[in-house]
């Protein structure tokens, strides 16, 4: 976001004011508050200099491409919000927690609508077809977490475009952020520096403790 009585750089809305209490409609197209959106006391309209796509990774293997059934798509497990500022070309990058809990439209097996559900972001891209319905399906999902932030592309990947990703750049030289992955691998101890590599990326980049909690932010980070 971005307030108009600051000098942020932001990727949403610039401030009309301020407000006195939260807003009924978090939409930013809501009629019944001239397109604003009310946050901790402050109105935000919407930046119209961004265009934003939505980068989606996929817990599966074989051919995307492939239309799979509903509940057999995968899920989500990386979202991301690729936001750019035709203006000033800049460009942000939101990441989204896979367990985030929000409304999603669910499907049955013959792909027929039955309503929403308060559930898990991830679990919206198993309710499509595994392809545009899924990415479209989790498009609109985020949009609305994100008070109604028009999102005019998407994209989704799986886990067979890591190596390729990686090998593309000739590896990824980084500092381990803390202490989670020295199990699976003795030399991802806190703050060595490693390259990754097209074998090893993928082993960094899923693991997470199945035996604690919120390890799937710890992942993320």
């Amino acid at each position: 976001r971005e307030r108009a009585d600051s000098n942020a750089q932001g990727s949403g809305y610039d401030s009309g004011g301020t407000g006195n209490s939260e807003s009924q409609n978090n939409s930013w197209t809501g009629e019944s508050n001239d397109g604003l959106v009310t946050y901790n006391g402050k109105k935000y309209r919407y930046n119209p200099h961004l265009s934003n796509y939505l980068i989606l990774g996929i817990d599966t293997k074989g051919d995307i491409m492939e239309e799979k059934g509903t509940l057999d798509a995968g899920q989500s497990d990386t979202i991301f919000l690729v936001s750019y500022n035709r203006k000033d070309e800049t460009m942000r990058v939101l990441s989204i927690p896979r367990d985030t809990m929000t409304t999603i439209a669910v499907y049955n097996q013959n792909r027929v609508y039955v309503g929403t559900s308060k559930n898990h972001l991830t679990l919206q891209y198993a309710y499509g077809d595994g392809r545009d319905m899924s990415c479209k399906l989790t498009r609109d999902a985020v949009s609305n977490l994100l008070y109604g932030v028009p999102i005019i592309g998407y994209t989704a990947i799986n886990r067979e475009s890591i190596p390729l990703l990686v090998g593309a750049v000739g590896g990824v030289t980084l500092t381990v952020p803390d202490d989670s992955l020295e199990e699976v691998n003795p030399e991802y101890k806190k703050g060595s520096e490693i390259t990754l590599t097209e074998e090893t990326a993928e082993e960094y980049l899923r693991y997470r403790d199945m035996h604690s909690h919120q390890q799937a932010l710890v992942r993320m980070e």
